[in-house]
């Protein structure tokens, strides 16, 4: 790798970020969480690890304190960070670079803070890339989706170098699609600066500006990305960028398997081994209440099973299972019942719809798959079903849909339950809806499928299907959303 001593990092992080509300409307578009880590802690990682880069400038405006806070001086990062205050956000991109031209020594690479790039070539870009070249180079790539090039910017090149780049083109001349990575040399942040002062420091279009350079016979060099690139824009961006950075690794994942014990089951080992059948756990957990009557040693010959006593003070349903997952050891949680309520073949189907979503849960209220002599029949299915609708209608605008509202069975991601685990606070089978109702309020995507069930509790159809358990959901359900309303 060239030395990159002169290579700084420059992050504008100064944009309302308009075009992803409303989920940037309290949170800045940089710290949108992917997976347990915010979009600008990514591009800190790419710059620092594929770059070499140790100084990194932040341009900060809307919710910029927010970004002090969570970064600091970057110390905890392995990086020196400085910030640069942007006051004037009406003049745009091209503005917050300018803004930091003194701060450089010499050359640049900037980085959108909104943007996710994912098993990336960055680390070419600075270490075989002939970069200083050129007055400026741009990274793109190849795109199938003229779309996306239409929202964004479109490159021209031969070679390595560019010839034209056209900001949101109506046509199109090939399937290249800028991107928001840019090495820039001093001499490029001397004429952004002229250009701002000819122009009274009104508005400039900052792939605008690098065009006209190209005009003006500057030399603007072209780097081909490989790898995964998503402008994170809207709702369904950013669920692309969680998706494509779950399954890049997914089959590698570690897949822990709660299985919570209500007190009186009589068959445990039964179900302890059919779900060890499907081979693809890294443990197997089994939470059991202090007084509970199952004598550990009974399965010793089953590996990966590790069973959690809960001390006397921890006996509710909720309280147990939050108890319990603090203490898993994997990158997904999926819980289920020790009574073999739910069948080891729709653990697959949990899996399945777990790239596309923080949590899935099943739903115990299609009718084809309760099977004869369960408990969820009747006046207590209607219920379930109720309290489902109810939390749809109550949190419309989160695009959720549930027909269940206490089904045990559910796979979540570990940092998805890191992110409301300070917020769940019932101890109760209402756990299991407070679960939903703090996933969505986070704008996580939460979704529902049918599975198979057969409830065999004794205990659970009497501690559990009765008017209280019923009003305890309705009661954690309209506080949560007047909590809400009101705050």
């Amino acid at each position: 790798m060239k030395n990159n001593k002169r290579l700084w990092g420059l992050i504008p992080a100064a944009g309302k970020g308009q075009r992803a509300r409303p989920y940037t409307r309290e949170v800045h578009k940089g710290l949108l969480d992917i997976n347990g880590k915010p979009t600008i802690v990514r591009i800190i990682d790419i710059m620092r690890d594929d770059m070499g880069i140790s100084d990194i400038v932040i341009v900060l405006g809307y919710l910029g304190d927010s970004i002090r806070e969570t970064l600091g001086d970057g110390q905890k990062f392995g990086v020196r960070l400085h910030y640069i205050e942007n006051n004037n956000l009406e003049r745009g991109l091209a503005w917050s670079i300018a803004l930091s031209a003194k701060r450089f020594e010499g050359f640049c690479c900037v980085m959108l803070c909104d943007e996710c790039y994912i098993h990336s070539n960055h680390s070419e870009l600075a270490s075989s890339f002939p970069y200083e070249q050129y007055y400026a180079s741009c990274a793109g790539l190849q795109v199938e989706d003229e779309n996306l090039i239409q929202k964004n910017y479109a490159i021209e090149y031969q070679g390595n170098r560019i010839n034209a780049l056209h900001e949101k083109p109506k046509t199109l001349t090939n399937d290249i699609m800028g991107s928001g990575t840019f090495i820039l040399s001093p001499e490029f942040f001397v004429d952004l600066e002229l250009a701002f002062a000819d122009n009274n420091f009104g508005y400039i279009e900052f792939v605008d500006f690098i065009d006209t350079q190209i005009g003006q016979q500057k030399i603007v060099g072209y780097f081909p990305l490989i790898g995964t690139y998503i402008n994170i824009n809207d709702r369904d961006s950013l669920h692309l960028a969680k998706y494509h950075d779950r399954i890049k690794n997914f089959s590698h994942q570690k897949i822990s398997l709660l299985i919570y014990a209500e007190g009186d089951e009589k068959n445990i080992a039964f179900t302890l081994s059919r779900y060890r059948e499907l081979g693809i756990f890294h443990e197997m957990v089994l939470v059991l209440g202090k007084t509970h009557s199952y004598k550990e040693g009974e399965n010793d010959n089953l590996p990966l099973l590790r069973i959690i006593r809960c001390s006397a003070d921890i006996n509710g349903y909720g309280e147990k299972i939050h108890h319990a997952l603090k203490q898993l050891e994997g990158d997904i949680f999926i819980i289920t019942e020790a009574d073999y309520s739910f069948s080891n073949r729709d653990i697959s189907k949990l899996l399945s719809y777990l790239p596309e979503a923080d949590m899935v849960i099943g739903t115990r209220t299609t009718r084809q798959l309760i099977e004869q002599g369960s408990s969820m029949q009747g006046i207590v299915r209607i219920a379930h079903a109720f309290l489902g609708y109810l939390m749809e209608l109550l949190w419309w605008n989160r695009e959720c849909r549930f027909t269940d509202a206490g089904c045990t069975f559910r796979a979540i991601w570990r940092t998805s339950f890191q992110l409301i685990e300070k917020n769940l606070h019932e101890k109760g089978p209402a756990y299991s809806a407070e679960m939903m109702i703090e996933l969505i309020e986070q704008r996580q995507r939460v979704i529902e499928i049918p599975v198979n069930y057969y409830n065999r509790s004794a205990s659970q159809q009497q501690h559990h299907r009765n008017p209280r358990t019923f009003f305890s959901f309705l009661k954690l359900i309209l506080r949560k959303r007047l909590d809400l309303f009101f705050r």
